[in-house]
């Protein structure tokens, strides 16, 4: 378990499928808003999103599994069925074969994870 500097529960795992409203506020300072490239839209119009899919994956509800995207972006991923990476601190997304046949990976927006948190 990861505590907040209240003592809030930070990375839950599989106890709970929702993001907490403390865990949205630690993605909103560590992702800036949106995460898919070029998309404008401020952490109020964002939702958190499993990177590990919650259901098809078993993702946990961690910090490190999660990323904002804005409501259109996260429509996008789960009905289009995008894959997210997180390498070097940068997310990817890779779209599926029906969109690129190749899946080549497309850089998203700024991500600042720590040093002894990596994303698969």
């Amino acid at each position: 378990m990861v505590l907040g500097g209240d003592g809030e529960v930070l990375d839950l795992g599989r106890s709970r499928r929702l993001f907490t409203s403390k865990q949205k506020l630690a993605l909103a300072e560590r992702d800036g808003g949106c995460a898919w490239a070029g998309c404008p839209h401020p952490p109020s119009y964002t939702e958190a999103h499993h990177i590990r899919w919650w259901d098809k994956q078993h993702g946990p509800t961690d910090l490190n599994n999660g990323i904002l995207l804005c409501s259109n972006h996260h429509h996008r991923v789960h009905d289009d069925g995008w894959d997210i990476q997180v390498r070097g601190h940068v997310p990817w997304f890779i779209p599926p074969s029906h969109i690129d046949h190749h899946r080549r990976p497309r850089r998203g927006g700024r991500i600042r994870l720590s040093d002894t948190q990596d994303a698969a």
